[in-house]
């Protein structure tokens, strides 16, 4: 179990109470990792969330571009960031990026499940996760909205 003062410093758990974050605690799970180790591949079943609590993870898709196949970093996400949001997303289907380590990490994993139990039973805390995740949302929409738009612009010809 993870101490719940360290949760209080990750935006993504802003506005809970030290009780709540308690109880979070419980459910996070400590993941060590190497250098380049891939967490999880686009297309693996969404089943966990993470929390960087030191390192980098850089987050991925392949794409095909004029018929060759190239990865596309979508993002680089280092210490309190998080990622895997998938799984905290009914109905949690399939990842849609892939994620690495950019340099030894460590990482905070939660269920998805798990997380959302306690988000079913504690109201309070689910309106504030789930504000806060939409708010990771929408970032990582952008970013990814942007990286459409330059691909665009570099290859597809003007007329």
């Amino acid at each position: 179990m993870i101490d719940a003062k360290m949760l209080c410093e990750i935006n993504f758990f802003a506005g809970l109470t030290p009780k709540e974050l308690r109880q979070l605690s419980t459910i996070i799970k400590i993941v060590k990792l190497k250098k380049n180790e891939k967490i999880f591949s686009r297309g693996d079943s969404a089943e966990d969330f993470y929390i960087v609590g030191s390192g980098k993870v850089h987050l991925s898709f392949q794409i095909s571009v004029l018929h060759a196949d190239e990865e596309i970093g979508v993002d680089i996400i280092g210490a309190g960031g998080v990622f895997g949001w998938s799984a905290l997303v009914r109905p949690h289907q399939k990842l849609t990026l892939s994620a690495y380590c950019d340099e030894d990490s460590e990482l905070m994993q939660m269920r998805g499940e798990d997380v959302l139990s306690v988000c079913a039973k504690k109201h309070h805390l689910g309106y504030i996760l789930m504000g806060n995740l939409a708010k990771v949302i929408g970032s990582r929409m952008n970013r990814i909205q942007g990286l459409l738009v330059r691909e665009i612009e570099l290859n597809v010809p003007s007329f």
